[in-house]
């Protein structure tokens, strides 16, 4: 068992370059209303961190802020730009989306609020987590908001397997999405084996995409080092996206930061 753990868990790559054209039919969107109410709060402009498609990046636009989105994998910021193109003009101009690593990018200017919805388990290692929060440091305004989306490593099963309703795409195609999760505690990572099943309307396999991603599994204790020696204050701890005090068994731990006042 532990050579085969070995063997899954060695020379992953975290995201999903590859499927972006598939990422928005299995994506939920229920924290969208989330963060529009905190960008009413704060007003533009909005850093959104490891945008992919655009998904909430467009929502926040569409809604009348100034958003740049930050994306390093080529296959997102391919269909984001697509989408950001058949955008009416008055959302479009408010909108850029720009290639660079969460760890590094350099947008030369501050955002009143910064958000990274998913994805900051991207960021494998430590030292990448510490660059990432650090990078987002520089670019927040000092009264500006940080909103950390972390799914908690404690609800991670060893293992599990998952499968998605189909969506509908043209021509009455349908799409599935299979998936298979594995957890390795001991150096806190997470696989992701997905499959994506394109069928006619007959039902006939059409196209069979594969993809490993990964993340970093990041334990609650852990999280809020990572945010301490960052230069972040917790100002609020949330367990979803209404809002809702976060508990030991919530499904998310939100964390609402601000710069530390001794930084």
């Amino acid at each position: 068992m532990p050579k085969e753990n070995k063997d899954i868990f060695s020379d992953l790559k975290p995201g999903y370059e590859g499927i972006s054209e598939f990422y928005d039919y299995f994506a939920d969107n229920i924290d969208l209303p989330f963060y529009l109410d905190y960008a009413k709060q704060t007003g533009s402009p909005i850093l959104d961190i490891a945008s992919g498609t655009g998904r909430v990046a467009i929502s926040l636009a569409a809604e009348g802020f100034d958003v740049v989105g930050v994306e390093s994998s080529p296959s997102m910021l391919r269909t984001a730009r697509k989408k950001i193109a058949s955008l009416p003009i008055q959302v479009s101009e408010r909108l850029s989306i720009i290639e660079g690593q969460m760890e590094n990018f350099d947008v030369q200017q501050t955002f009143k609020l910064i958000i990274i919805p998913h994805s900051f388990g991207h960021a494998l290692t430590t030292e990448s987590q510490l660059s990432t929060l650090r990078c987002i440091h520089k670019h927040l305004d000092d009264d500006g908001l940080f909103i950390l989306d972390l799914y908690p490593a404690a609800l991670e099963y060893d293992h599990a397997r998952f499968e998605d309703p189909p969506a509908c795409l043209e021509d009455g195609k349908t799409i599935e999405r299979h998936g298979e999760i594995h957890t390795d505690l001991i150096r806190q990572l997470l696989r992701v084996d997905l499959r994506y099943i394109v069928r006619d309307s007959t039902q006939q396999i059409l196209s069979t995409t594969e993809v490993i991603s990964s993340a970093a599994l990041i334990f609650n204790r852990e999280a809020d080092l990572l945010v301490k020696f960052s230069g972040f204050d917790i100002v609020q701890e949330l367990g979803d996206y209404d809002s809702n005090p976060y508990k030991p068994d919530s499904n998310r731990r939100i964390l609402i930061l601000k710069k530390s006042l001794n930084k």
